[in-house]
C-alpha cells in the first residue's frame, strides 16, 4: 500500500536541512514503522493472551490474522 504525505516546499527545505537532502522518505518510513509497531503490540495485550515482547512479527501478524478488532468508534464512542 502506499500512503502519500503532502509537505510545503518551505517544510521540505526544513527537514531536508535537518535530516539530509533524500533523507525525509526513510525518516518518515521508519516513525510509521515504529508507530504500527506500538500498535500492534497494544493490540496484541488487548485481544489475545499473548505477550508481544515474546512474538516474532511474523507472530504477531498471524496471532490477530483471524481476530475482529474493534473499530475506532467502538473502542471510543463520542459521547
Amino acid at each position: 500500500m502506499d500512503i502519500i504525505c503532502t509537505i510545503t516546499d518551505e517544510e521540505n527545505k526544513v527537514l531536508e536541512s535537518w535530516l539530509g537532502e533524500g533523507q525525509i522518505q526513510p525518516w518518515l518510513q521508519h516513525a510509521l514503522d515504529n508507530k504500527l509497531r506500538q500498535r500492534l503490540d497494544a493490540t496484541i495485550i488487548e485481544v489475545t493472551d499473548k505477550n508481544p515482547a515474546k512474538l516474532s512479527q511474523e507472530d504477531k501478524l498471524l496471532a490477530l490474522k483471524d481476530a475482529v478488532l474493534p473499530t475506532k468508534d467502538e473502542r471510543d464512542p463520542t459521547p
